[in-house]
């Protein structure tokens, strides 16, 4: 019988707690160690999502609606109607796409705001963009630049998790690191620098340039943030 390259290893996983279950599962059930310890936290914005609830009680103006990330999607999921009167829906990769709990009408050919923007089909009504409050606005911007009309809303902001000694030695000692997005790696290299002694898997392009800003040597990038894709890139690295 062949050992799955994962087994007998310590993977860290840095999403929320509530959001890192079923890959926890998955990683185990290939034979590591999977501890969980969060970077960020996900919480309401600073107007304690007055915004976002303005425009999902007027979601049917928008003939699209578009989400950046699952976080989006599943706060905008319960104020959508399944029949044919509610907006279409775009995610920027597949794990987005299903958070919105129903079929979507746009997924770009990469996983990133980039892409999104760049590939999303030309409309001649309403766009919005939901989105986390900390942007770097480049979705938004080219879809601006397409004469595309977008206004946009935060559904939620990422916080920083304040790390003990013992969590941070367990990142540091782990056969690999998982960081699913720019502000974990924030999170991370604030409290106790770039420095990883494992490798570590990146979910997503944005999560690796954020990386490389921040000084992180990325081992390996998911380009899927699905849970298979996720486990088939940890594997990849010890392959």
């Amino acid at each position: 019988m062949i050992e799955h390259p994962l087994s007998g290893k310590c993977i860290v996983v840095t999403r929320p707690r509530e959001q890192s279950k079923e890959l926890q599962r998955a990683i185990e059930s290939s034979g590591a160690v999977c501890v969980v310890v969060p970077l960020i936290q996900i919480s309401q914005p600073d107007d304690e999502g007055f915004a976002f609830e303005q425009a999902m009680r007027n979601v049917s103006a928008f003939e699209w609606v578009v989400c950046t990330s699952a976080n989006g999607a599943s706060r905008v999921a319960p104020y959508l109607s399944r029949g044919a009167t509610g907006p279409k829906l775009a995610a920027v990769g597949s794990a987005t796409a299903l958070a919105f709990a129903q079929d979507v009408d746009f997924v770009p050919s990469s996983a990133n705001g980039k892409s999104l923007a760049e590939e999303f089909p030309m409309s001649p009504g309403k766009v919005l963009v939901v989105q986390a409050q900390e942007t770097s606005g480049e979705l938004v911007r080219i879809l601006r630049d397409r004469n595309i009309h977008v206004e946009e809303v935060a559904a939620y902001k990422t916080e920083q998790c304040l790390l003990t000694d013992s969590q941070v030695g367990e990142i540091r000692s782990a056969d690999a690191v998982l960081v699913a997005s720019g502000s974990a790696v924030r999170s991370w290299c604030a409290q106790a620098g770039p420095q990883v002694n494992g490798k570590v898997v990146a979910i997503g392009e944005p999560t690796q340039r954020v990386a490389a800003e921040c000084g992180m040597t990325i081992s390996v990038v998911s380009r899927e943030a699905s849970t298979a894709g996720v486990v088939a890139a940890l594997a990849g690295v010890f392959a």
